[in-house]
């Protein structure tokens, strides 16, 4: 009985030992950091009707070879909205050489007007596009 017992708790020793030994936290994920980004450009169509939706051509630059698209981040005041890109980076070994990125910016009103979209060019500046919806 006692011979049994010491092989059961070898067993289970030997099962634990094997568990944390592979444990997957030895490896390390590329450093993320997202940053806002300017925009030079904006294309697209400036008419559209009711619940229509249209795709804007946004053409922004990232810092390097690791950033890309992240999201759009808006602020809507009645018929302006304000559109700034937030860009992500991802990884370490990146070069400084700035790159030139476009994404579809989506848009569809629910009521007829004209839209003012203002994307941010710099910290006091925009790139506007006015829609006009019938």
């Amino acid at each position: 009985m006692k011979k049994f017992r010491l092989h059961t708790v070898a067993l289970v020793f030997f099962i634990a030992a094997g568990f944390t030994s592979c444990s997957d936290d030895d490896t390390s994920s590329p450093a993320l950091t997202t940053k806002q980004s300017f925009v030079s450009l904006v294309t697209g169509a400036t008419t559209a009707d009711i619940n229509q939706e249209i795709s804007l051509t946004v053409t922004f630059a990232v810092d390097n070879s690791c950033g890309s698209f992240n999201k759009f981040v808006e602020t809507t005041a009645d018929k302006t909205k304000t559109i700034a890109v937030e860009a992500k980076y991802v990884g370490n070994n990146c070069g400084t050489t700035p790159a030139t990125k476009t994404e579809p910016y989506k848009f569809k009103a629910a009521t007829a007007g004209t839209y003012v979209l203002k994307f941010k060019k710099s910290a006091t500046e925009f790139v506007t596009h006015n829609v006009v919806v019938d």
